[in-house]
């Protein structure tokens, strides 16, 4: 098991959840956090929004804006 050096452990306790797919799609949020946006700007999704998508079902009223360059209307359709 590989120890983290101590200059990176956290100084308090947060109650963390995963949001979205394992690997690159997921991340982990505060719980606060998530209640206490209102908006989500997510930059680069590519054809992965299962991060957005968790985040929307915890937070019905947040305003979601996503922005890749790489999707084009042919990807859409």
């Amino acid at each position: 098991m590989i120890k983290l050096p101590i200059f990176l452990k956290p100084k308090k306790e947060y109650n963390l959840i995963r949001l979205g797919k394992n690997n690159d799609g997921g991340y982990l949020v505060s719980e606060n956090s998530i209640k206490n946006s209102n908006k989500l700007i997510s930059m680069g999704i590519k054809n992965d929004w299962s991060f957005e998508r968790d985040f929307c079902k915890k937070n019905k009223n947040i305003k979601i804006y996503l922005y890749d360059n790489t999707l084009n209307f042919i990807f859409l359709i």
